[in-house]
């Protein structure tokens, strides 16, 4: 999720009655349930690369083995995934206990496909505390739908081999986005510097980061919102500081990132620097030639606050085996299945205990385990919204930004009126329906 595109997401509404045949056929043919007077046998459902697949099944099989009287059934769902999920539910087919998306969960726990799981969650907080990020991303009307799981922020991938070649010192206090352009030109071979040991100096982060760190926000409560707030000054300034980097010629322009990648950049020594979180470290693992290491997000005038992401673990309310499901939820969940989860590359323990824990901080690579930890604490890191419609509101958000950077004879001050005005649309509907 870094780049204007980046936090494009498709829409969560449920499927139409046009077509939903089809969803609920690709349910039915691509699932297989067992018996249903088998009621000790649970299906799970998660996305990922074959590496995770093989993460899921041992936090399986350890489940299994205190748990001899329940088997789970390992269902993997690639490409649309919450699209399939939501047809599966349609069509009374769904897994028992499936991965949730930030994206997705607000909307379906509204909807009511999420089990409450508001004891068990404070059960859990019970015997272990959770870190603040992680508790706010799971919280709908002051009831818990799913477990946190992993729900740390971005960070900055930096390529010191890059740095030492270029001749540039990372400041003690931190990077800043002064010091960014300041370095620009040394980081940059396709802005006309042959010498740099980079083609660019990084591909920019989601766009939303660079508005909070001027210190606006979308909407005047992320949880509940009444009212539209982004239309500022610092709004403006933000979006004129996001055009003057993508015109510099210092970053990674849209077209490149579309045709070469994003991570891809970073690993193969193209960029200095990349912004994402911990899942991507497998990417990077033994990949690439050059020293790197990570560092906190780049602060700007306000703060430096970044974009955090959010994978929970939900129970289908349709499911036939709640009790089952909930054991083995609760058991993913707990201390125990985080810690066995973090070695996995990807994740981070939602526990600050385990956070903090030597066992977690000395795992390599990279060497600074910690900041990820960091971006857990509270005013760290945020979401775009915690509500119903988030989705929504990110395609109205990256829309008016890719009119920003494709015309840029727009006035700032009209790009974001435009987005006030999408904004106030979407709010009034969410309203007009009960949602919000």
């Amino acid at each position: 999720m870094v780049g204007i595109n980046s936090i494009i997401k498709r829409s969560a509404g449920w499927l139409p009655a046009i077509g939903l045949a089809a969803g609920i056929g690709f349910a039915l043919s691509g699932c297989t349930r067992p018996p249903e007077e088998d009621a000790q046998r649970i299906q799970f459902s998660i996305w990922g690369s074959v590496q995770q697949q093989q993460a899921e099944q041992q936090i399986i099989d350890a489940f299994e083995e205190e748990h001899p009287d329940i088997k789970v059934d390992l269902y993997i769902i690639g490409a649309r995934y919450a699209d399939q999920i939501q047809a599966m539910m349609v069509g009374n087919v769904a897994p028992d206990v499936f991965m949730v998306n930030l994206y997705n969960y607000y909307e379906w726990a509204s909807r009511g496909v999420l089990e409450d799981l508001t004891e068990e969650y404070e059960a859990l907080a019970e015997e272990a505390e959770f870190l603040h990020i992680p508790d706010r991303i799971v919280r709908w009307n002051d009831r818990i739908y799913s477990f946190p799981i992993n729900a740390h922020g971005h960070v900055t991938f930096t390529n010191f081999d890059a740095l030492e070649e270029a001749g540039i010192e990372l400041p003690e206090e931190g990077l800043t986005w002064e010091f960014m352009e300041e370095i620009a030109p040394r980081l940059s071979r396709r802005h006309g510097n042959p010498d740099a040991p980079t083609d660019y100096l990084f591909q920019m982060p989601a766009a939303n980061i660079i508005f909070w760190q001027h210190g606006v926000q979308f909407f005047d409560d992320l949880s509940q919102p009444t009212e539209v707030t982004i239309n500022t000054p610092e709004a403006v300034e933000a979006l004129k500081f996001i055009r003057r980097m993508y015109q510099s010629g210092y970053v990674v322009p849209e077209e490149v990132v579309a045709d070469e990648g994003t991570y891809q950049l970073f690993r193969d020594g193209r960029v200095a620097f990349y912004f994402n979180g911990r899942w991507m470290t497998p990417e990077f693992d033994g990949r690439t030639d050059f020293e790197w290491d990570v560092r906190p997000m780049v602060t700007g005038p306000e703060s430096g606050i970044t974009q955090h992401g959010g994978t929970t673990l939900g129970v289908w309310s349709g499911s036939h085996r709640q009790e089952a499901a909930r054991k083995f939820a609760r058991f993913y969940a707990s201390k125990k299945g985080a810690t066995m989860d973090m070695h996995f590359q990807r994740n981070v323990p939602p526990y600050r205990e385990a956070a903090y824990g030597d066992e977690y901080l000395s795992l390599r690579p990279p060497e600074s385990m910690h900041h990820f930890s960091e971006t857990m604490e509270e005013g760290a890191s945020q979401f775009i919204l915690y509500a119903p419609g988030v989705q929504e509101v990110a395609r109205l958000f990256t829309a008016r930004m890719q009119q920003a950077l494709a015309q840029p004879s727009i006035p700032p001050e009209q790009i974001i009126r435009g987005m006030e005005e999408d904004f106030e649309r979407w709010l009034q509907r969410m309203k007009e329906r009960g949602i919000l």
